[in-house]
């Protein structure tokens, strides 16, 4: 990828450096990060839903932050190229939004939950690369080849695991829900997906 491949992604650009200005911002001033947090419970007693979106843009550590960040522009670069700058930006808010959604109204009633993180909006990215371009190989783990297809069964499939064994301080929920968030939001704004992916298999 050189640097013209990358000028025709500025708003992938543009989410990651606000994401990592926003994220590093946020560990040194904590009252600003907590406002900013998913907190389920306090937002349904206080009726403040903006961290449905803010929440998005905090981690919760730079190997967090990274992971996040480098996933954004491996696939987030290739699927706005795709795209375009305005439909990538309509489905990584719409995954955001959904896959905060889903722990919001989970976790409601649990005081003590707390999320943070672009992982919902980003799996919803990854997902719908993976509609246009189901074939493309992934390195599970940075080392085993599959297909994009076949990762994505393994990715929903742990996840779903994940979300019932409770064992990791990890929000699978907002993964899993952002992923399908990114799956609908491609059909709705690029409805030509679907032949897309009918003429793949």
């Amino acid at each position: 990828m050189n640097s013209e491949y990358f000028s025709q992604a500025p708003a992938t650009l543009v989410l990651i450096g606000v994401t990592v200005v926003i994220s590093l911002l946020g560990w040194s001033r904590p009252s600003w990060w907590r406002y900013m947090a998913l907190e389920p419970h306090h937002m349904w007693i206080n009726h403040q839903y903006h961290a449905i979106v803010t929440s998005g843009f905090l981690h919760g550590d730079g190997m967090h932050l990274l992971f996040n960040m480098l996933t954004m522009l491996f696939f987030g670069v290739p699927l706005e190229v795709t795209v375009g700058s305005q439909n990538l930006l309509l489905i990584y808010f719409i995954s955001l939004i959904g896959g905060n959604l889903y722990p919001y109204f989970k976790y409601r009633k649990q005081v003590d939950y707390v999320a943070i993180g672009a992982s919902g909006a980003v799996s919803g990215i990854l997902f719908s690369f993976i509609l246009f371009y189901p074939l493309t190989t992934i390195y599970l783990f940075f080392s085993l080849p599959m297909p994009a297809a076949l990762y994505a069964v393994l990715y929903v499939g742990y996840s779903i695991y994940a979300m019932r064994n409770r064992n990791d301080n990890v929000g699978h929920e907002a993964h899993l829900a952002g992923a399908g968030a990114g799956i609908v939001a491609t059909v709705i704004v690029v409805p030509q997906v679907i032949e897309i992916i009918a003429n793949h298999f």
